[in-house]
């Protein structure tokens, strides 16, 4: 007769955060079903920011997910097999500890509808008059929880309950710089001309990326973020001195 604790339903399950080898050159933590996973994988992207082990050559911070990218004299079984056990270690240390608070960021936006092409859209799908659309995004309060997808974009939660829209029928073959979207619970701002099916309400004026800067990105993992309704005439001006 088996006992319960070497059945399958006896055996204690780990409740940590799942740590694994990702191919040859990447290890994954992964803070899924943790709680407050995004912060969890922010606290251990500053740790291992300020505190590089030997074996990590950049830490890239997903929402939820953290990959550590090996050096590459450290990617063998041995080394392999050290780094997953203490980051283990590391991410455990990590979960219920809370992230640093990252710079306040107050961005200049133009809601006008010539920089606005999706507010109608959202309009329509949320009940809501255009106005308070635009409204109820002013006033959020919104957290980059992920730098991705370009350089210098910004995934940023905090998007008022009543603004949550799915992302459009068929992505756009061009979104302009600057423009300001929505899709879900996120906003974001598209640094450079590139495709994207996000609902485009508004444009900023200022550079989000410049490869000259150190850092190049404006907003950073962890910032605060406000946006400050400016009308077209203060965006034309800001937009010249880019």
């Amino acid at each position: 007769m088996k006992s319960a604790t070497s059945s399958p339903a006896g055996r204690k399950k780990d409740s940590g955060p799942k740590v694994v080898a990702c191919g040859d050159d990447q290890i994954l933590i992964d803070f899924q079903g943790q709680p407050n996973p995004n912060e969890a994988t922010r606290v251990l992207w500053a740790r291992l920011m300020q505190h590089p082990p030997f074996y990590c050559r950049e830490p890239v911070a997903g929402v939820a997910t953290l990959a550590v990218v090996l050096n590459p004299a450290s990617r063998n079984d041995e080394v392999r097999q050290q780094a997953c056990d203490e980051l283990t270690a590391l991410a455990s240390d990590a979960v219920g500890i809370p992230a640093g608070e990252g710079a306040h960021r107050v961005i200049p936006v133009c809601y006008a509808s010539e920089m606005a092409p999706d507010l109608d859209r959202v309009a329509q799908l949320t009940g809501l008059a255009t106005t308070e659309v635009v409204r109820l995004h002013q006033e959020g309060r919104y957290l980059a929880e992920l730098i991705g997808f370009m350089p210098g974009f910004a995934y940023m939660s905090g998007v008022d309950p009543r603004l949550c829209v799915p992302r459009l029928p068929q992505p756009r073959h061009v979104v302009p710089v600057g423009a300001l979207a929505i899709t879900g619970n996120q906003s974001a701002i598209y640094p450079t001309a590139t495709p994207g099916g996000w609902n485009l309400i508004g444009r900023c004026p200022i550079r989000l990326f410049n490869p000259v800067l150190n850092p190049p990105c404006l907003i950073q993992l962890g910032d605060q973020v406000q946006f400050e309704a400016i009308s077209v005439a203060q965006f034309d001006r800001l937009w010249a001195k880019r």
